[in-house]
């Protein structure tokens, strides 16, 4: 149910869909666009959250070591995806308090904690964002069109299934 209300959103309340007028690549849709869009801010986010964990003492140096490359490739492929699209980066979702969008606020108050409160905080907010990334994924694969942004879309699906059993198991 969810997956389904995200994909019509992400359709149809322009999240991502060009302006009126705006010619859109006969290869992606404007879902296929409007996913690609969000994976940015949402890699960028989670990225600042692993570096947070780049510290002594902390447990999640072995899951931010796997994560963080995967997430650069993502992020890389994801603006040649929409540079391939000619379509420039967006920062629509800039300020969005989202779900599986991990915000300054969050950040900073993580950031001074210290020991295992640290980790148990940081495991919180990477296990949302790894969740709803994942159901974001799922949207763009029950409804995309375009077979390299598809494919970005299992990646994603299939590397936040393994990023959520680095950090204990699933909930999904």
């Amino acid at each position: 149910m969810r997956a389904l209300l995200l994909t019509a959103v992400l359709a149809a309340a322009a999240c991502g869909t060009p302006a009126a007028g705006t010619p859109v690549p006969t290869d992606l849709s404007a879902t296929d666009l409007a996913f690609v869009d969000l994976v940015i801010p949402q890699n960028e986010s989670a990225l600042a959250a692993l570096a947070l964990a780049d510290r002594p003492g902390s447990a999640l140096g072995p899951v931010v070591a796997r994560v963080g490359e995967r997430y650069r490739s993502e992020l890389a492929q994801a603006r040649e995806l929409l540079a391939r699209a000619g379509k420039a980066e967006s920062d629509q979702h800039e300020g969005h308090d989202m779900p599986g969008m991990i915000t300054a606020a969050e950040l900073a108050a993580v950031e001074h904690v210290q020991g295992a409160d640290f980790d148990l905080r940081l495991k919180v907010l990477l296990r949302t964002q790894f969740e709803e990334a994942r159901t974001v994924a799922r949207a763009e694969l029950a409804s995309g069109t375009s077979k390299p942004v598809l494919e970005l879309g299992e990646r994603i699906d299939s590397s936040r299934a393994e990023f959520l059993e680095l950090l204990g198991g699933s909930r999904q």
